[in-house]
């Protein structure tokens, strides 16, 4: 009975000296493998087993963190008081190194809320830094400077304790209401000086298409004016040749008594027509007597 009693002190006593079996590592883990205190190796992800005494395997995790920092009065570099809000993310790093200098120095930070909290009250200290490096127009222009000028600064004292920062966000920064009335009224006036240079600028551009559009017309215009001259010309010259062409034709009628005599009978032909009846009489008689239905027309003799 003794014995057995012994063999179970034994056996709780050698469980208790912290040995470990089939202990997990999670894929976002490393573990360390501990004697006794002292650290005597890394161990990736697995299931892992050790018999020796004293033996311990502390996990410490890779997973990212994210901590929202604000602060509600800063100065910026011209001296206006604003409200800060940030998110960082970040996350231990997992090579053997580092897991030795998280366990050796910073032992805490192996708990997520403790490792926060660090970061927490360095983004304060790096709110305030980063904002004093600008104007206020410029972080409201710009809040990926502020987040990169914060990201910067907790850099190095987040290399210490072996942890990276992952991501900084400008999440909001908040002004004086009577300032932010300011910048309303001077955004509306801005966009209504850039709605009148606009319309000023479609004015100017609708004067340009018209002056355009009448030089274009004028142009049309005076090729018109140049083709008609042109017609006008060519008529001119055919109306000029035509009429040399018939005083040339008429020219015999003016030097030939005959042929004008021929060419006047002719065109009383046409006028009068075939069936028409002439009468030649000498020059001095009297036509009167014509019309009496007795009138004898005297003929003068043929001369023998």
């Amino acid at each position: 009975m003794k014995t057995k009693y012994l063999v179970s002190l034994l056996i709780v006593a050698f469980l208790l000296s912290g040995c470990y079996l089939n202990k997990e590592i999670d894929a976002n883990e490393i573990g360390v493998e501990m004697n006794a205190g002292q650290i005597r190796g890394c161990v990736g992800p697995g299931v892992h087993t050790a018999w020796g005494w004293f033996d311990d395997l502390k996990p410490i995790s890779s997973a990212t963190v994210k901590v929202t920092v604000g602060d509600p009065e800063v100065a910026t570099q011209d001296n206006q008081l604003v409200g800060v809000e940030i998110t960082i993310q970040a996350r231990r790093m997992t090579d053997c190194e580092s897991a030795r200098n998280i366990l050796t120095n910073w032992n805490a930070l192996v708990d997520d809320q403790a490792l926060m909290d660090t970061i927490d009250a360095t983004a304060r200290e790096g709110i305030k830094v980063g904002t004093r490096s600008f104007t206020l127009t410029q972080l409201l222009d710009d809040r990926n400077s502020l987040a990169q000028k914060i990201e910067d600064s907790l850099v190095g004292d987040a290399n210490f304790y072996s942890v990276m920062i992952v991501n900084v966000i400008v999440n909001n920064i908040a002004i004086d209401p009577s300032y932010a009335d300011q910048l309303k009224e001077k955004a509306l006036l801005t966009a209504q000086i850039e709605t009148e240079l606009r319309r000023q600028d479609l004015i100017k551009q609708t004067a340009s298409n018209n002056i355009l559009e009448q030089e274009r017309r004028a142009a049309v215009l005076q090729e018109q004016v140049k083709a008609e001259e042109a017609q006008t010309n060519v008529q001119m010259e055919i109306a000029n040749r035509n009429g040399k062409i018939i005083a040339a034709q008429n020219q015999v009628y003016v030097t030939n008594q005959y042929a004008f005599d021929l060419e006047k009978l002719r065109l009383m032909k046409e006028i009068l027509g075939d069936k028409s009846t002439f009468y030649f009489i000498p020059e001095g008689t009297d036509i009167t007597m014509l019309w009496s239905p007795n009138s004898v027309v005297p003929v003068p003799a043929e001369p023998k």
